[in-house]
């Protein structure tokens, strides 16, 4: 992996969905700079990765709360973040609401461990689709973590390359685009840390494992999850000009006994 320095910037992203409501009304937006448009965009990007990245976290009655953000409030934040078809998004988080809010929790619970624990029926860890050495796979998820000061927090369970630990930090460079110092090189090499964790690492596994999630979810709640995950992803890559995964990823490779089959992937 290529080195990329350390910097002392601490990513504040908006934290819009907890708020439910925008950071300055819409009818002063129309004073704002073509600059400070864009840089409210990638806020409100970092801040929908956020939203998704706790979808996909156990089951509770705290998750189900979050997910009461009203309709309108998403509307406004996928509105300012200049993602394609924000009307699409819009109505795929209103699926995914109604199912939180209608489904049974033990039900959902169930669902969750039967999908990603146990016998693990949809691998939520890079390293479970990823063929190649683990250990090196890990290690340069870490380089990337460790080179922009982003640390799991301590009560997580989650492994470096848990889906929601890979969004997060997606979104934390996000918000470091967006507050880099206009200082040489600094917005550059944030910009190509994207590139590259976002190509090298979400890419080689997040198309197939929404795919795979789609395929062997039985609550439409987790195939509405997968379809909101995949387009958001796509749409901040376009906008944002990174690099996408070229041709299409397979699915996980069948347990021929190496300690890297999906049943075995650590969590």
């Amino acid at each position: 992996m290529t080195q990329i320095p350390a910097n002392n910037i601490s990513p504040q992203p908006i934290n819009w969905f907890k708020d439910g409501a925008l950071p300055i009304p819409l009818s002063e937006q129309a004073e704002w700079s073509k600059e400070e448009m864009d840089h409210l965009a990638v806020l409100a990007q970092a801040d929908l990765l956020f939203l998704i990245a706790q979808m996909f976290a156990p089951p509770s009655a705290q998750i189900r709360q979050m997910l009461e953000i009203e309709i309108p409030d998403i509307e406004k934040l996928l509105q300012s973040s200049n993602l394609p078809e924000p009307d699409n998004l819009a109505e795929t988080y209103q699926q995914i609401r109604e199912q939180a809010q209608n489904l049974n929790l033990d039900t959902w619970i169930a669902e969750y461990n039967r999908l990603f624990e146990g016998n693990v029926a949809c691998p939520i860890n890079e390293s479970g689709f990823i063929r190649r050495d683990k250990g090196a796979i890990l290690a340069d998820i870490a380089g990337f973590y460790n080179a922009f000061g982003f640390k799991l927090s301590e009560d997580a369970s989650e492994k470096v390359d848990h889906l929601t630990a890979e969004l997060e930090f997606m979104a934390m460079l996000l918000v470091k685009l967006v507050q880099a110092p206009d200082q040489e090189d600094a917005p550059r090499t944030t910009h190509d840390a994207l590139g590259s964790f976002s190509f090298d690492h979400l890419g080689e596994w997040l198309p197939t494992f929404c795919e795979r999630l789609t395929e062997t979810s039985t609550l439409i709640l987790y195939q509405e999850m997968a379809k909101l995950l995949l387009s958001a992803w796509t749409g901040i890559l376009k906008v944002n000009q990174l690099p996408l995964p070229e041709g299409s990823i397979q699915n996980p490779p069948e347990d021929d006994g190496t300690p890297y089959e999906c049943g075995m992937v650590e969590k």
